[in-house]
């Protein structure tokens, strides 16, 4: 579903391409996955410019700085949702201008808040960004089944609460 006009696998510095390219490139795409994962377009564009920085500080000895960022994104999620969950762990996640958003994305917005933190990520990563299983399980430091499972039960939730 994401759309990447960098190099295949995201080898952007074995392409010659700078950090330029990859924040052109790569921007809006992983604004659009953190924005999934956290439900505040905000605090998505905070995560994502805290990985660039992230990337252009080991920007020379990095093999795959487009593979880097991502899991960067993530990982940058991960810890904001942690964090959200320290600070209220009953709290909804408000949507910003909630009127200007089509009625079946709030929906899934909201069916997406009954899970995990690592059952939406699991899903935002597989369905919206299509990224297969291995590489799932390499940004979040787990195993290839673990993600199975993970996506396994986060569906049953999401079909019981899109009902």
């Amino acid at each position: 579903m994401e759309e990447h006009s960098g190099p295949e696998g995201g080898d952007w510095a074995a392409s010659g391409a700078d950090l330029e390219s990859l924040f052109v490139a790569e921007r809006v795409p992983m604004v659009r996955l953190a924005t999934l994962m956290v439900g505040s377009r905000s605090i998505a564009e905070e995560v994502v410019q805290d990985a660039f920085t992230s990337v252009s500080e080991r920007w020379d000895g990095l093999d795959r700085p487009g593979a880097y960022l991502r899991t960067v994104v993530v990982n940058g999620c991960a810890q904001t949702l942690r964090r959200r969950s320290v600070e209220d762990r009953h709290r909804p996640v408000a949507l910003e201008n909630p009127s200007e958003i089509p009625e079946r994305l709030i929906e899934l917005r909201s069916a997406l808040d009954c899970l995990s933190d690592r059952q939406r990520i699991v899903v935002v990563l597989r369905y919206f960004v299509d990224l297969p299983d291995d590489e799932i399980a390499q940004a979040l430091d787990v195993k290839p089944s673990t993600v199975r499972s993970l996506a396994h039960r986060a569906l049953a939730v999401l079909r019981r609460e899109l009902r």
